[in-house]
Order: structure tokens, then sequence, then C-alpha cells
């Protein structure tokens, strides 16, 4: 059995098409033929080393996948021929975190980080080393859609379950409650509709974005309000359009910055409300800083929280959720394996509209 890899050789330059044959599972492991593998933001960052080498050379990148177990261990609760997808953030599996599915806080911080660390979707086949980092796919959900949902989708997800506690107080004593969501790529397209189904009702959901093409879609996703931060629109100009649309309390509760950069930092501390929640999410600030004025921090009583994915239960929750069919993906595009190299570099530039997946 052969298998087609897209393999980093140089940072920041075109992958190298591999053809090998696939390793064999090790035990407690599963061998699963990749259908999808999601193009994300990571996999930018990866590619470019922004992580500082936790990316080695020579591994295959693509976190997202989503394909048919064809070897798995006797032991394990499923079985060739299932439809999963990956969650690809394994840890040591000995420690108290990883036996509950925490292994993004792996006590020993071991990293086995599927399309990271080790090699991931951007290949036919996909070795799996523990067999229960797979969740199953039911029949009620596309399976390019499934192959959002180990990263993208459960970072949305976790992100509107951090602001939901602080939500559900402020709408015990105000009708009028606004959440921001900044950023109406792939993240968040999946936020606005989690905030929909997650958040209590009637609480108003704005998007902010730099593209008026995003926001239309955000709009067409759910979002009550569509705000423009295009290059034109300045700092005062932006917080005062803000806290317009945010009704009788002339702030939002809480924000979700799904870019998190020092101006959309700024500007989120400037329109949260006092008591309000501040979700950190993007990836795009990199080694940026963000500054708030410390005593009006603590006497506006702020909160801030950062979000890195989810957990394990928490994915098992997301899926079940998508098999109701109240959530719809953000609009999905397919690339052949050969072009993952230049859809990355679309992403890059913003010209990808909601998400990009590789079918193989």
């Amino acid at each position: 059995m052969a298998r087609r890899s897209m393999r980093l050789v140089e940072y920041g330059k075109p992958f190298q098409l591999t053809k090998e044959e696939v390793p064999t599972a090790p035990k407690g492991g599963a061998v699963v033929k990749n259908e999808y593998a999601g193009v994300c933001h990571t996999d930018a960052h990866s590619a470019d080393d922004e992580f500082s080498g936790l990316a080695p050379l020579k591994c295959v990148l693509g976190h997202e996948m989503a394909g048919t177990i064809v070897k798995i261990d006797s032991s394990a609760g499923l079985k060739v021929g299932d439809k999963v997808i990956v969650y690809w953030h394994g840890g040591c599996g000995g420690c108290s975190r990883c036996a509950v599915g925490e292994t993004t806080a792996c006590l020993k911080d071991v990293k086995h980080w599927a399309g990271i660390t080790e090699d991931g979707g951007f290949s036919d086949y996909v070795v799996i080393p523990d067999a229960k980092l797979l969740v199953k796919v039911p029949d009620t959900v596309a399976m390019d859609t499934a192959c959002l949902l180990p990263c993208s989708g459960i970072t949305a997800y976790n992100a509107v379950c951090n602001m939901v506690p602080t939500v559900q107080d402020f709408a015990k004593h105000s009708e009028d409650c606004a959440v921001l969501l900044v950023g109406a790529g792939g993240l968040g397209l999946w936020g606005v509709q989690f905030a929909k189904q997650l958040l209590p009702a009637g609480v108003r959901v704005l998007s902010a974005d730099v593209d008026e093409e995003k926001l239309a879609t955000a709009k067409a996703a759910g979002c009550d309000e569509a705000l423009l931060w295009g290059k034109d629109v300045d700092d005062d100009t932006a917080v005062a359009a803000a806290k317009k649309a945010c009704g009788s309390l002339g702030a939002v509760v809480a924000a979700i910055d799904f870019v998190n950069v020092p101006a959309t930092f700024g500007r989120i501390e400037n329109i949260l409300a006092t008591g309000g929640m501040h979700v950190l999410v993007g990836l795009l600030g990199v080694g940026a800083s963000g500054s708030v004025p410390l005593m009006m921090y603590v006497l506006g009583r702020h909160q801030m929280g950062s979000v890195l994915m989810g957990s394990l239960p928490q994915l098992k929750d997301l899926m079940a959720l998508m098999a109701q069919g109240k959530v719809k993906p953000p609009p999905i595009s397919h690339h052949p394996l050969d072009n993952v190299y230049d859809v990355l570099q679309d992403l890059k530039a913003g010209k990808v509209k909601g998400r990009a997946v590789v079918k193989l």
C-alpha cells in the first residue's frame, strides 16, 4: 500500500511530492485512508517556521483530517471501514489530563501533534499512533465538513463555550446584550453559528472584518450586524460604530478575537462592557504585543482568556451537535493535493472565502 504525500522540505518554500509505502500502525493505533484535509492558518505558520521548529523538516503538514479506517488495533472500539476524524492534538497518553481527553494540557508537555510534529493529512494515508484519538463521523455529517471540526470547528466552539457563563450572567440583568466576533473567515463563520446555538436567546451577534464580502457571508450565516473595519476606518470610528450597534448597554458583554493583532486587541478592550469577557484565539499577531491600561483593566473588571483548540470530549460534543443539522459549515472549496502550497498562499493573502480543503 503506497501513499502520496506533500512534504515540508524547506521552510517558506513549496512542498515536495513524495511516494512511499504506508507505515504499519503501532499497537493501539490505526491507519486512516484520508479523504479530506483542511487547509488552515496553522499550516501556514508551520510551513514558514513561525513555531520555531515545532514542525520539523520532512514532515507532512495538515492537521484537519477525515477518512476511512483501513487498519486498526483489535483492542480499539472502532473497526475497519468506519468513517472518522482525527483529534490531532495527542499528548503523553499516560497522565491524568490525557486520560480525560485534555491532551492540550498534557502534564508532561508531550506533543504528538499530527500534521505539525508528526506526519499529517496532506497525504493519502495517515498513521494514528493512538486510536482513542479517532472520532466516528455519523452519516448525517459530510466528510468535507467533518474534516474541519478537529481544529477550526472545535476552536470556535470552545471559544464560544468560554464566554457562555459571562453572557448568561449579563442576560439575567439585561434583555439587550450583544457579543462581538472579530474576523469573518472560517473560524468566525463557525463562531456566528455556535453563538446562536449556545448563547441565551435574544443575544445579538456582531461580526467585524476588513472584507465586505466576508461580512456578507457572516450575515448569511446568522450574524445580526456586520461592522466593516477596513483600512480607512480608524480606531475611534470603529469603536464608536461598535458601541452604537450594541444597543442600550453601549458595549459588548463578550468578544472573541479570531484575528488577534494589536489593533483588534485594543479595539475590543475599548468596546467591552464592565465585567465583560475577552477571548483570544487568533495567531496572526505572532510575536506582537497587546497592552491595556492596568488600573482601568482592574476597575473595569474585564476578564480575559485564551483558547487553544478544545478537548477530545468537546470534539465529540461538537460532532453530536453537527449531526443534528442545526449548524452549517462555512463555504467549502475543494482542491487537489498537488495544489496545497498554492492554496496556503491564497489563505495567507486573505483570498480564501470560508474554508479550503484538499480532496484526496
